[in-house]
C-alpha cells in the first residue's frame, strides 16, 4: 500500500514538473515574440523605406510633423509596438529633413 501511495506520489510530481515546465516555455516564447515584434522588428526595417515615406509625407501635406504625429498616436491608441516605432522613426526623417 505504501508502494502505491509513492508511487502515485512521484507521478503527480512528474506530472505537475512538466506542467509547469510547459507553462514557463510558453511565457518565455510570449516573450521572446513581444520583443520581437515591438522592438527588434520594426528597427530591421532600412532607413530608405523610412526617408521615402517621410519624403512622401513632406511633399503631401502642410504640416508633415502633424500628419506623422496623428499615425504615430493612432498606432499608440491601438498598442501596436511594431508600428509606433515605424512612425517614430518617420518622425525623425521629417525632422532631420524640415532643418
Amino acid at each position: 500500500m505504501n508502494f502505491m501511495i509513492g508511487l502515485m506520489l512521484e507521478v503527480v510530481c512528474w506530472l505537475l514538473f512538466a506542467f509547469f515546465c510547459g507553462q514557463l516555455l510558453i511565457f518565455i516564447g510570449l516573450l521572446l515574440w513581444v520583443v520581437w515584434t515591438d522592438a527588434v522588428e520594426p528597427r530591421l526595417i532600412p532607413s530608405t523605406e523610412i526617408n521615402r515615406v517621410a519624403r512622401d509625407i513632406i511633399d503631401s501635406y502642410p504640416d508633415p510633423e502633424q500628419e506623422a504625429f496623428a499615425r504615430h498616436e493612432r498606432a499608440w491608441y491601438r498598442s501596436d509596438g511594431a508600428e509606433q516605432a515605424y512612425w517614430y522613426r518617420v518622425r525623425k526623417a521629417i525632422k532631420r529633413r524640415q532643418m
